[in-house]
C-alpha cells in the first residue's frame, strides 16, 4: 500500500517552486497600436516576491513611426515625451536584465508578451521562454461567473481594492496589476494551488487528480533520453502510441 502511495504521491523536492518562493515580474506595455508594424511606446514592470515589492522598472520608448492621434489622446504619451527616449534597442536589453529568470505576469499577457517576444527576435536576443501568467485567464478561471461584469484591469481593479487606479500608462497599470494578481492568488489558494507549477496546470484547467500523477516520473533521471507511451490490454501485445525524446526526461514526463 505505500508503494503504491509513493508511486502517486509528488514528494516534497518534486512539488515544484513553491508561489512565496517565486520571483514574478508583473509588466505592461504601452503601444502605438495592435498590428504587427506597431511600436513600445512605454515599458513598466514591478518585480514581487512573497508580496514584496522588490523593485520597478520604468522607460518610455521611441516608436520608430508618430504616435496616432487617439493613442495619445488614451495613454497622454505624445510624440513630444518619447522624442528624446531610448529606441527599442536600449530599452529591450535593459528591460530582459530587470525580469531575468522571472516568472512574467501581466493583463491580457498575449498581447505584451508578443510584442516583448517579436522585439527580442527583432534584436537578435534569445527569448527564453519564461514561464507567462496571464490575469485576465486567471480571473476567468477563478471567479464566480457573476461576480464582475467582466475582466478588463480597470473593473477588477475597482473589485479588489487595487491601491493604483490603471490609467493606460504602462506602470500604472502593471501596479494595479500586482494588486489583482495577489487577490487572485488568495482565491486560488483555496483550490490548492501552491507552486507555479499548480498555477499554470490550473489555468490550462488540469484536475487535482491529473496533478497527482506527476509523481509517477519522480524516478525518472533527470538527464536526456528517449520516453514512449504505451497501451496495455489484457491479452494482447503492448500498443506504442508515441516515442519522444527530450534533454530532460524527468521534467517532459511530468509536464504530460
Amino acid at each position: 500500500m505505500s508503494n503504491q502511495r509513493d508511486a502517486v504521491q509528488p514528494s516534497f523536492d518534486d512539488l515544484g517552486t513553491f508561489l512565496p518562493e517565486a520571483t514574478f515580474v508583473v509588466v505592461d506595455l504601452e503601444t502605438t497600436g495592435t498590428g504587427p508594424d506597431s511600436s513600445i511606446t512605454e515599458i513598466g514592470a514591478v518585480k514581487v516576491k512573497a508580496g514584496e515589492v522588490l523593485g520597478t522598472f520604468q522607460t518610455l520608448v521611441r516608436p520608430d513611426a508618430p504616435i496616432p492621434a487617439m493613442v495619445q489622446v488614451l495613454t497622454g504619451i505624445t510624440d513630444q515625451m518619447v522624442a528624446s527616449a531610448p529606441r527599442i534597442d536600449e530599452a529591450l536589453p535593459l528591460f530582459d536584465e530587470f525580469a531575468r529568470g522571472a516568472v512574467l505576469v501581466a493583463h491580457n499577457a498575449r498581447f505584451d508578451v508578443g510584442f516583448l517576444q517579436r522585439g527580442f527576435e527583432q534584436l537578435g536576443m534569445a527569448w527564453k521562454r519564461p514561464t507567462v501568467i496571464d490575469t485576465v485567464a486567471l480571473a476567468r478561471c477563478a471567479l464566480l461567473r457573476d461576480e464582475v461584469r467582466n475582466c478588463k484591469l480597470a473593473t477588477l481593479a475597482a473589485h479588489f481594492g487595487a491601491e493604483t487606479v490603471p490609467n493606460h500608462r504602462a506602470l500604472s497599470d502593471a501596479r494595479a496589476t500586482v494588486d489583482v494578481f495577489h487577490a487572485l492568488l488568495e482565491r486560488v489558494g483555496n483550490l490548492g494551488v501552491r507552486t507555479v507549477e499548480d498555477l499554470v496546470e490550473f489555468l490550462a484547467q488540469v484536475s487535482p487528480d491529473r496533478r497527482a500523477k506527476r509523481g509517477w516520473a519522480s524516478s525518472l533521471p533527470e538527464r536526456p533520453g528517449v520516453y514512449w507511451f504505451v497501451r496495455s490490454d489484457p491479452g494482447k501485445a503492448d500498443e506504442v502510441l508515441y516515442v519522444g525524446k527530450s534533454k530532460n526526461l524527468r521534467r517532459r514526463t511530468r509536464s504530460y
